[in-house]
């Protein structure tokens, strides 16, 4: 079934619905209702999670209300056939507009990007759980629909597993000409955001998951090697070595990355994908180029892969060893198994690499950094030793 596209919707269109779905509206969790007209209803909607200005600065600017009604008139569009459609595909069961009783969203959180809200469709008795991401500011409208079309792509490729299938696009034309863009996907049940943070117990630096009804846990070692793996098995798999096709850029300070705990188990998931193409130019694809834009995706993975904000909002924080030795191990498993041909001949030219080649290949890679980018300094600072570090855990692959 190939995702739904809305048409573009104006709230003059609300007041023509005849159906009799109950819609709630929510802040994080339901002890915070948002009642239309009131208070926070009518309140301005920060434009991202980090930033001190709100529409208050702009009389024109997106309230709570607006957010909710253009969430609402996605939904409800040609009798709520978005998400009609994303009930039958996701629940793999026959859905019609008449089953569903009612619909809650609860706004997740302020994005650099979008605004996400949680939605909870009851119909036939059960709950069904889905995303809406809505793109309010500039930056976000100038890539959803892009996203919307990358997600559908490589839900093919094999690490089309590890991220949200998406179920419907639209756009949504409220008062005071706002637009807003927005599409629906799978929702990931207790997966949470992770960020470097300060271990109040030995003041270092770790991994701190994000739940939302619980008190937020560091991970150990352990784990966070585990966390990298995987983050690395995800990206290495959606990397083509022939096209030199990748998802860049990425970053943990967005939250693009999401994780469950189980127990001592991790599941990482990729919720986000901005663009995808090549980064190096190069009218070659002999074996020798292929070999070496896979090395320099690795180091570029692996510099990146250190880089978060503090608690996700802070300063620009540079991860710990684990990061390394999990993004390597990462790396050459899903070499193995997504792209098993250029495995061996990988592991075969490594034995020829040199740390002088591996720090080389991470000076060109912070070269490419914009001068005034804030994690340059902290990539310079570091760049020596990671170099060593990524070199002396790659040696371990070519013995």
């Amino acid at each position: 079934m190939h995702p739904e596209e809305a048409a573009v919707l104006s709230s003059e269109m609300m007041s023509k619905t005849t159906l009799s779905v109950c819609f709630r509206y929510f802040l994080s969790s339901c002890s915070e209702a948002v009642e239309e007209d009131g208070g926070i209803w009518c309140s301005a909607l920060p434009l991202s999670r980090n930033s001190q200005k709100n529409s208050d600065d702009d009389p024109a600017g997106p309230t709570y209300g607006d957010y909710f009604t253009a969430i609402r008139l996605f939904l409800e569009d040609r009798q709520l056939r978005i998400i009609v459609s994303a009930i039958t595909t996701a629940g793999k069961q026959s859905c019609r507009a008449c089953d569903i009783v009612s619909i809650d969203i609860f706004l997740v959180k302020h994005g650099q990007f979008y605004h996400p809200c949680r939605v909870e469709a009851l119909a036939k008795g059960q709950l069904f759980t889905f995303v809406v991401n809505a793109a309010l500011s500039i930056f976000g409208k100038s890539g959803i629909e892009r996203e919307f079309n990358l997600l559908n792509r490589l839900s093919l490729t094999p690490s089309g597993a590890y991220m949200p299938k998406v179920y419907g696009y639209g756009r949504v034309i409220l008062p005071k000409e706002l637009d807003v863009k927005l599409f629906i996907g799978e929702w990931f049940e207790d997966f949470h955001e992770f960020h470097i943070s300060v271990d109040p117990m030995d003041n270092r630096y770790k991994i701190r998951v994000w739940h939302a009804d619980a008190a937020a846990g560091f991970l150990s070692a352990g784990q966070t090697r585990e966390l990298y793996r995987q983050i690395a098995v995800i990206l290495t798999g959606c990397y083509d070595p022939e096209s030199l096709e990748q998802i860049f850029p990425w970053h943990h300070a967005a939250g693009d990355f999401i994780v469950r705990c189980a127990n001592d188990s991790l599941q990482v998931k990729l919720i986000t994908v901005r663009h995808y193409g090549a980064l190096l130019e190069t009218p070659d694809r002999d074996e020798a180029t292929v070999l070496e834009a896979m090395l320099f995706f690795l180091a570029n993975l692996s510099m990146r892969t250190r880089l978060d904000r503090l608690d996700g909002v802070g300063d620009v924080v540079w991860a710990g060893m684990p990061a390394v030795s999990g993004t390597v191990r990462g790396f050459m498993d899903g070499i193995a198994s997504k792209i098993p041909r250029w495995d061996a001949r990988f592991k075969t030219f490594l034995a020829s690499v040199s740390l002088s080649d591996m720090t080389e290949i991470c000076e060109a890679i912070a070269d490419s950094y914009h001068p005034l980018a804030p994690e340059l300094p902290v990539v310079r600072k570091h760049l020596t030793t990671h170099a060593a570090e990524v070199f002396a855990v790659l040696k371990v692959f070519s013995e």
